[in-house]
């Protein structure tokens, strides 16, 4: 299982949005500023001159099987336009939930063998009933 991060431009959510839908796979939305790509801009706001030098952007978080690997990276790179794309390894899921107060949580090693992942939390689920 690989969790991978990207950043994009906002105006490129709804194309990016309706891909993962199709590869059947959910993403976690963030908004995010931005510092150091795009050139600062000076801005006037009640009369008052300033200076912008971070831009609105979006960060996507998705977890998906080994299979689904190179088939969403090269979607989201081919929609967003050359983005940026972070990929990790991921070793254990934790849900904190399944134990009550007071006990221990069992770590268990992130499944690899069940269906494509559909989301974070069904992951999750899944972990917590193997």
């Amino acid at each position: 299982m690989k969790k991978i991060e990207t950043v994009i431009c906002p105006h490129h959510w709804d194309a990016t949005r309706e891909l993962l839908g199709t590869l059947g796979v959910a993403a976690t939305l963030r908004e995010v500023k931005t510092f150091g790509r795009v050139p600062s801009r000076r801005e006037v706001y009640r009369g008052s001159p300033y200076t912008v030098d971070t831009s609105t952007e979006l960060e996507l978080t998705m977890l998906v099987q080994d299979e689904l690997l190179e088939s969403t990276i090269s979607a989201v790179s081919r929609v967003t336009g050359g983005a940026e794309i972070l990929v990790t390894g991921v070793e254990y899921l934790v849900r904190s939930g399944d134990a009550p107060r007071g006990r221990e949580v069992a770590v268990r090693p992130a499944l690899s063998s069940l269906r494509p992942v559909t989301s974070p939390v069904l992951v999750a689920a899944a972990a917590a009933r193997a």
